[in-house]
């Protein structure tokens, strides 16, 4: 076969590799301790769902159609509403572009920004979707460590040390996949000046915007709307991965193209996925929240105390917001001779808990795992906390 040689800039992802191989033992009868995929482990709300679905049997044709390549217009006109109470700035619907889940919106905004030889500054370790989509378009990344001493913050001289006339991105996930870390108001402000300075764009992905345990977020809007492009989704706080919604808030002009050019990417979001986000904007959101967050805080407290008591080599740092924990198990690996990616494997097959190698997440992320508290229940991740322990003794 005449395969095209940039498809080799997709290696296929970890997590994915890892899911497969849940899947198999799974399907086997084995429990396994989910502790890799970045999705909710509650389900979405059922009152939306049924009040949808009474909507979907008396409007069936309507909810089959194609919509604007941008989205319905009440969707656009919800969110920029939501977008605007939450961050303070005001926001319309032509600042808004309703995609395919965040990863359209990913592979769209590099197409509409990245030329042969343009740098993208990425922070190592960082969520693995971007670089591949880089190296396809033909753009270069520059890494910039993420200091695991600073909480996963990056020093500021090391930023401002690799800008240049040739970067055309800087990518900020806040808070952060797969560490947890939450970027301090004076790097978010940083950031977007250096991206004013050097006529670049802030791609700020903010995922877990909602998903806070500590402080409240930080929207790099508030300091430029010409050279923010932030990313967003409903596969997090709605709890909607499968219904594939995201969407894209930024400056109009660049809207303008980037509309033009996600034509080429999906020719619109799924249709029944936006008058589901419809609904949840409009009617269930708060409730929503106020019913899952307190879980989802007493989940991560209990990994990290779990963490903290089975495994006490490690090094680990306790998230503010998102979904996930970084911890360091150098000493453990170090001792068994393996490396992370090694352990992983040995991790799931012997003894049936699943997380992800952090050096899938660059460099910066070697020895360490990435783990989710969202799926499994507090008694659950205590047991997969001893059964990791008992793995690396």
């Amino acid at each position: 076969m005449r395969i095209s040689k940039r498809s080799g800039a997709f290696p296929g992802s970890a997590i994915r590799g890892v899911n497969e191989e849940v899947v198999k033992l799974e399907r086997s009868g084995i429990k396994v301790y989910s502790f890799h995929i970045g999705q909710p482990g509650l389900p979405p709300s059922r009152e939306l769902l049924l009040e949808f679905t009474k909507e979907l049997l008396e409007r069936p044709f309507e909810y089959s159609m194609y919509t604007p390549s941008s989205g319905i217009v009440e969707l656009r006109e919800a969110i920029a509403e939501d977008y605007s109470r939450y961050s303070g700035v005001k926001i319309s619907s032509s600042n808004v572009s309703v995609t395919a889940g965040s990863a359209e919106a990913i592979l769209a905004a590099f197409m509409t920004i990245i030329d042969d030889g343009d740098e993208v500054i990425l922070f190592d370790p960082t969520y693995l979707m971007y670089e591949p989509v880089i190296n396809y378009l033909g753009g270069r990344v520059v890494r910039v460590r993420a200091r695991e001493e600073l909480g996963w913050e990056p020093g500021e001289e090391d930023v401002k040390a690799v800008m240049s006339r040739r970067v055309k991105a800087i990518i900020a996930v806040n808070p952060d996949n797969p560490t947890g870390r939450v970027l301090s108001d004076s790097m978010i402000k940083l950031l977007v000046d250096l991206a004013r300075d050097y006529d670049a764009f802030l791609i700020y992905d903010e995922a877990y915007r909602h998903l806070y345990y500590e402080g409240t977020h930080t929207y790099a809007i508030r300091y430029s709307l010409e050279n923010v492009i932030a990313l967003n989704t409903f596969s997090k706080d709605p709890a909607l991965p499968g219904w594939r919604l995201g969407y894209v808030i930024a400056h109009e002009d660049f809207m303008k193209v980037f509309n033009r050019v996600k034509q080429y990417t999906n020719l619109n979001p799924p249709t029944p996925a936006q008058y589901v986000g419809l609904l949840y904007l409009r009617k269930y959101k708060e409730k929503y929240l106020s019913e899952t967050l307190p879980i989802y805080k007493s989940r991560m407290e209990t990994m990290y105390k779990a963490i903290r008591e089975h495994l006490p080599e490690t090094v680990v740092v306790k998230p503010k917001a998102g979904l996930f924990m970084f911890p360091n198990m150098e000493p453990y690996l170090r001792k068994l001779g393996m490396s992370d990616v090694d352990f992983v494997m040995k991790l799931l097959r012997q003894c049936h808990v699943a997380a992800v190698p952090g050096s899938a997440f660059g460099e910066g992320g070697k020895n360490h795992l990435r783990l989710t508290f969202a799926k499994e229940s507090e008694k659950a991740i205590k047991e997969g906390i001893r059964a990791l322990s008992q793995c690396v003794s």
